[in-house]
């Protein structure tokens, strides 16, 4: 989905977080996608994205992800698993909601 396309929900969550970072922009810029992003799904699926961030809305369930140039997603949270990956390779950052 595009920016325009974003559940109202996380529209806000984006434009507080543009106003945090002093951005004079409305919508991201290129500058905020810094890292690969892993997903592994319950079945061990898995997608994985290049230049994406994400956020996790626990009380919703739910993960937004915002890529560079493939638009924004929304995944369920139950039983995934998250890394953040740097260009290099070195995972920055796990979150695991994967049900034992």
């Amino acid at each position: 989905m595009k920016h325009k396309d974003l559940p109202q929900r996380w529209l806000e969550k984006l434009q507080n977080h543009l106003k945090e970072i002093g951005s004079k922009y409305n919508e991201l810029s290129a500058d905020a996608f810094s890292y690969k992003l892993k997903i592994e799904f319950a079945d061990r699926s898995y997608a994985l994205f290049h230049s994406a961030f994400y956020w996790i809305d626990e009380e919703a369930k739910e993960i937004a992800v915002f890529t560079e140039h493939c638009g924004y997603h929304i995944f369920p949270l139950i039983d995934t698993k998250l890394e953040l990956v740097d260009f290099n390779g070195t995972i920055v950052k796990t979150d695991d909601y994967r049900i034992d």
